[in-house]
């Protein structure tokens, strides 16, 4: 009986909770060129976006569909007859219940645990979309399918994260568009995946008089894959030999801490992040993967070696923000990230004929969690001058993304200059053009990030429609 007046409740109020339903979105028209050679560099964009909220009573259903764009290219038709040009990508898909403590979400969400704008390392429950990697906000994330519970008491917050899923980075696997290129790229078969990859969070937001605390901790896998053993091939008669890499994503568990000071002039913003990582897989584990290419006659595993990476490694950033006189707002961050300690079992020495495999796992070892900034330099200053003209119709940004690395000795010293303007045609249409200007240093080799960056220099226009 009480059950059943329980479902009456419950059904009656939701006929009588009221409704409501809000649409928003953007239209947006993008076009890109090479100062170089005024070539149009084919890189995909967001070209429609649109946003559905709709909330009865306690209960919320939200839901953000994009439409990806990619100019076709003109000898496309030579590769495939396929006439769609664009993708659709459902960002997000969540229900929410607010409930007398906090809030319940769950499904295809974006979220947010971090003290500072943009480039957090403490911001981990998302994976990155590299094509976006630009842009700023969540625009760069992709969405994650999970469970979060938001409790709230007076002035602190605690929230918790669950997910069953392993989230890693969207790449843009062999394109050589993109401005930035990975130092390698590993085929689906040399890939190991985790087991259990459940992953989970739990961050507390403190507010005080005087500042903003928050201490998060994350346990998940890496976003992005990393070298995890290799594997010799040989003939029947070992006269020959082939080494075959494999690759997996790290164990990581990330403990960090955040600060926000706001002052009656500036606002002082600070997160620090250690991550302790390790590679789990065995020689068992790297010999099951089997060759991932034709070795012709030498398809015969002589011997699986591990590397069984273990290691701890740290990601700061400072932000200040304040006005500048003539009432120019400033953004500064400076960035750094290091390793703190590194083990891995090295590849031993073997008599084969024609084998070579002389080369030191440390050097390949790259953070697979924390802020996408760290895969252009270890340390950056970044630094972002606004002003607005005519009544706030006209904005202008100027942006500063400065390497402070040093590389073997010599000072990195690459630069990314962009001078951005923001008109606003009407209140809902904007026009946007931009510059960027890409240098590297001529001292360091291809390897350098800004040295293969500095074709992406180019000029852009944007046209985008709210609504």
């Amino acid at each position: 009986m009480k059950i059943k007046t329980i479902l009456y409740i419950l059904c009656s109020y939701t006929l009588i909770a009221q409704s409501s339903t809000q649409y928003s979105g953007y239209v947006h028209l993008y076009d890109i060129h090479r100062l170089s050679d005024r070539s149009i560099i084919h890189l995909p964009w967001r070209i429609f976006s649109l946003n559905v909220d709709h909330q009865r009573g306690d209960f919320a259903f939200n839901s953000t569909l994009a439409m990806e764009y990619k100019i076709r290219e003109d000898d496309s038709f030579f590769s495939s007859s396929d006439p769609q040009e664009f993708t659709w990508d459902l960002r997000e898909l969540y229900a929410s219940w607010f409930t007398s403590f906090g809030e319940i979400k769950v499904g295809k969400q974006i979220q947010s645990w971090s003290s500072v704008d943009d480039n957090s390392p403490i911001d981990n429950i998302n994976a990155y979309d590299y094509y976006y990697i630009f842009n700023l906000g969540s625009d760069r994330k992709y969405s994650s399918l999970g469970l979060t519970l938001d409790y709230y008491l007076n002035n602190t917050k605690l929230g918790f994260y669950y997910s069953p899923l392993h989230h890693t980075n969207r790449l843009p696997i062999n394109d050589p568009e993109f401005p930035i290129q990975l130092p390698v790229t590993p085929r689906a078969s040399q890939i190991i995946s985790p087991n259990n990859p459940d992953e989970y969070g739990i961050t507390l937001q403190q507010k005080m008089n005087v500042a903003d605390l928050s201490f998060t901790y994350f346990s998940g896998y890496d976003r992005l894959f990393s070298l995890s053993g290799s594997n010799v091939f040989t003939n029947q008669f070992q006269t020959m030999s082939v080494l075959d890499t494999v690759f997996s994503f790290r164990k990581t568990d990330m403990i960090g801490a955040g600060i926000v000071i706001p002052t009656k002039w500036i606002i002082l913003r600070a997160e620090y992040a250690q991550f302790s990582t390790f590679d789990n897989n065995d020689s068992t584990s790297i010999s099951n993967k089997g060759p991932s290419r034709s070795f012709g006659s030498a398809n015969e595993v002589f011997f699986s070696h591990a590397f069984e990476t273990k290691a701890k490694y740290y990601q700061t950033i400072l932000q200040l923000e304040t006005e500048l006189p003539g009432g120019i707002e400033f953004i500064g961050q400076y960035f750094k990230y290091d390793t703190l300690s590194f083990n891995a079992e090295y590849l031993p020495d073997v008599d084969l004929p024609l084998f070579e495999a002389g080369f030191d796992p440390y050097s390949v070892f790259f953070p697979g969690m924390g802020t996408p900034l760290a895969i252009m330099a270890p340390e950056v200053i970044i630094m972002i001058f606004n002003k607005s003209f005519l009544n706030e119709q006209l904005l202008i940004e100027t942006l500063f993304l400065l390497d402070q690395a040093t590389y073997n000795g010599t000072k990195g010293n690459g630069r990314l200059i962009e001078l951005k303007s923001t008109y606003d045609l009407s209140a809902s249409l904007k026009l946007i053009t931009a510059l960027t200007k890409v240098t590297g240093n001529s001292s360091l080799d291809d390897n350098y990030t800004f040295n293969n960056m500095v074709d992406f220099s180019h000029i852009r226009f944007e046209l985008k429609y709210f609504f």
